[in-house]
């Protein structure tokens, strides 16, 4: 069943986009003459998967890389030397406990108010219980505490799976063109699935498909995902009656890089000149990317262009116009993987 009319659509653009590449008319006639009158497989080389909604298009990829997680037992030292995280410990109390030889979560157990938290936040990390203990971190420090990054290391590798999406906008109302999941492989490569939507009909199943993805790992990694991917998933799922069951513990990159290299509440500018980076203005991947991962992309299609590439693509069936979209949308994807590598190292270095 066809949800959305080409024929009826107009581009979910901003008017206010000051950063639309000046060049993006011959950039669209290149793809014109490059592409056309190709087979949409010899454009984008992948397959068809179909499952009991249909089928959908799918690309995969492999890119040379590896997860830096956490420091499992170095996270579990800092936790556990950490009374800030019982209920009811401020500065002022911390600072009297520490007096009376209150240092640890093994030293409140023999207190009489604090002992029940202390010996209930003790158990989550022998358990490893990442949902519970980033709850508790989140609600007695913060979300974005380098302690809840650190839970990673109480995981392994294939418990991550990493998404990107390209959507015709910002809401769940819209739909979903692309889909990116990145998984780790034994051998230190980085495996991507991209789901593609050749025409409408094949949402159904690229959500079957992601859905099933989603469901099977037990950590989720996006950029922006709690207020965007995940809720944009979550809602085009329901729409078709498929259920979304996200992993418990989501590692959102956004809220951390702000707090690594943001302007507001990163490093300060004096601490910053002396590593050689200065606090970062934007907060967008293409940004994080440039700055930390000294990665450029020149002829990248920014993510606000996909809608008016993917009607231009549906409009004439020329799949040059549809291969930019699913350019970007592997490099968020792999990009995710390095950005959250470079997170750990940054708070590993600063720990030393």
């Amino acid at each position: 069943m066809r949800t959305f009319d080409p024929d009826k659509y107009e581009p979910d653009i901003d008017s206010d986009f000051d950063a639309r590449p000046e060049n993006v008319g011959s950039f669209r006639e290149q793809l014109r003459r490059d592409y056309e009158g190709l087979p949409f497989e010899k454009v984008l080389p992948g397959e068809v998967v179909e499952n009991d909604y249909g089928g959908c298009y799918r690309l995969t990829a492999k890119a040379r890389g590896a997860l830096q997680r956490g420091d499992a037992e170095q996270t579990r030292q800092s936790l556990l030397g950490s009374v800030s995280l019982v209920r009811g410990i401020r500065d002022k109390t911390r600072v009297r406990l520490e007096k009376q030889g209150f240092k640890t979560l093994a030293d409140l157990e023999d207190h009489p108010r604090f002992c029940g938290e202390s010996k209930r936040i003790r158990e989550l990390l022998e358990a490893g219980s990442t949902e519970e203990l980033a709850e508790v971190i989140g609600t007695r420090l913060s979300r974005s505490h380098p302690s809840v990054l650190g839970l990673s290391g109480l995981h392994d590798d294939s418990d991550f799976l990493f998404l990107d999406l390209e959507t015709m906008g910002l809401f769940a109302g819209q739909p979903l063109v692309v889909a990116g999941l990145a998984r780790l492989a034994p051998d230190n490569t980085i495996v991507v699935e991209q789901y593609v939507v050749r025409d409408f009909p094949d949402e159904l199943a690229l959500l079957k498909e992601v859905t099933q993805q989603v469901a099977g790992h037990k950590v989720m990694v996006t950029y922006n995902g709690k207020s965007f991917d995940l809720p944009f998933l979550t809602g085009r799922s329901a729409y078709y009656g498929i259920r979304l069951k996200p992993p418990k513990v989501h590692f959102d990159l956004l809220h951390f890089c702000r707090r690594a290299w943001g302007r507001k509440r990163g490093l300060s500018r004096a601490s910053s000149r002396s590593e050689g980076l200065s606090p970062l203005s934007s907060m967008s991947l293409r940004s994080i990317e440039e700055a930390i991962l000294g990665l450029s992309r020149e002829t990248d299609l920014p993510g606000e262009l996909v809608p008016e590439f993917y009607y231009e693509y549906l409009r004439t069936g020329n799949a040059g116009f549809l291969k930019p979209i699913v350019d970007h949308n592997l490099q968020d994807v792999i990009s995710l993987v390095n950005v959250f590598s470079s997170l750990v190292e940054h708070w590993s270095t600063q720990n030393k």
